[in-house]
C-alpha cells in the first residue's frame, strides 16, 4: 500500500500545508528500510550557542543519495541542537524526494545577515498570496522564520525578531 501523505499533512497559520519531518521520515523507511540516514554536528559553538548539523541519505551500497545541513542557534530555540539534527534530516529527505512540495525548508527566501535564510515557512496554497512584509519584523524590518513569527504574533501580537522581542519585553511586563 503506497504512502498517504495527505493523512499526515497539517495546516499552519495562513492555511499552509506542511508535512512534517517525522512524517518524511516515515515515508522514506516505508519504501528503504535498508537504507540510512546519518547525522553529525559539523560545528558547535556551545558557548554562542550555534550548531549547524549535516544528514546524509545512503542507500544499501553506501552510495550518498543526499546531503544536507540546518543551522539554529539557542536565541531561536532552548532545544536548537535537536532542531538542527531534525531540520537537517528534513532538508535531506526532501532532497530526496520526501514530500518536497510541503518543504519549505528549500524554499529560499531574504537574505538575512549576509547568508541565504531558507524560509521555515510553509508555501502558500494555491491562489493564495502572501506578502514579503508578513515574514519580517514590524520595528526592523529583518527577515524572520515562521517560528519566528509565530512565538512574536502569539507573545506580543506583532512580528518582531528576537533582537526587538528583548526590547520590547519590559513594555509588555509593564501592562
Amino acid at each position: 500500500m503506497a504512502f498517504n501523505v495527505r493523512r499526515y499533512l497539517i495546516r499552519v497559520r495562513g492555511g499552509q500545508e506542511y508535512l512534517p519531518v517525522a512524517a518524511r521520515l516515515a515515508w522514506f523507511r516505508d519504501e528503504h528500510p535498508d537504507w540510512s540516514i546519518e547525522t553529525e554536528p559539523i560545528h558547535l559553538d556551545v558557548e554562542r550557542q550555534v550548531v549547524v548539523f549535516r544528514a546524509v541519505v545512503k542507500d544499501p551500497n553506501g552510495r550518498i543519495i543526499a546531503t544536507a545541513t540546518k543551522m539554529e542557534t539557542g536565541g531561536d530555540f532552548a532545544d536548537y541542537l535537536e532542531k538542527a539534527e531534525t531540520g537537517s534530516i528534513g532538508r535531506a529527505l526532501a532532497l530526496c524526494g520526501y514530500g518536497t512540495q510541503f518543504a519549505p525548508e528549500l524554499s529560499e527566501g531574504e537574505l538575512e545577515e549576509g547568508r541565504a535564510a531558507f524560509a521555515d515557512t510553509p508555501l502558500p496554497l494555491r491562489g493564495e498570496s502572501t506578502s514579503a512584509e508578513a515574514m519580517t519584523c514590524a520595528d526592523c524590518g529583518r527577515a524572520l522564520r515562521r517560528a519566528q513569527y509565530d512565538l512574536s504574533i502569539a507573545k506580543f501580537g506583532r512580528p518582531l525578531c528576537p533582537n526587538c522581542q528583548r526590547k520590547a519585553q519590559p513594555q509588555v511586563a509593564q501592562r
